[in-house]
């Protein structure tokens, strides 16, 4: 058998041989969800709705953060800038701003627009970056 031949099947057996090892993993992350212990949903635009923190995982850009709440069928998608999104996400006690960082707690608020007064269903949809896997709860009923 001549050297390039050989060549080639190493590199073949090596490459079928470490396929799925070399790529990279999934990331997952877990998050808790509690909803306001002041019973602040009210008819008003303001109400923090819940808050949300990050349990495990690794630190994750707040950029990368996607939260959208859905009530009685309609979606609000949350923003990190007081002027967009009709629900806001604001960072209780942060030590950097553009990490949603572990054991940190995110508040989200409505942004103008009454989500949800007195009692009501919320589901929630949260994605971050890319390859990551988000685990959570996705229903908080308030009340």
């Amino acid at each position: 058998m001549n050297w390039s031949l050989f060549a080639i099947f190493l590199i073949l057996g090596f490459t079928f041989s470490t396929s799925g090892c070399l790529g990279t993993s999934e990331v997952r992350y877990t998050y808790s969800m509690e909803d306001s212990t002041d019973n602040t949903n009210s008819d008003d635009t303001s109400d923090l709705l819940f808050t949300l923190t990050l349990n495990s995982g690794m630190d994750m850009a707040i950029s990368e953060l996607d939260i959208i709440v859905k009530q009685r069928g309609t979606s609000h998608v949350c923003a990190t800038s007081g002027g967009e999104g009709n629900c806001t996400i604001v960072q209780l006690f942060d030590s950097d701003e553009s990490l949603w960082e572990i054991g940190e707690t995110l508040m989200i608020n409505e942004n103008g627009v009454d989500i949800c007064s007195n009692d009501c269903i919320i589901t929630l949809a949260i994605s971050g970056p890319k390859d990551a896997k988000i685990i959570g709860p996705t229903i908080i009923s308030t009340s």
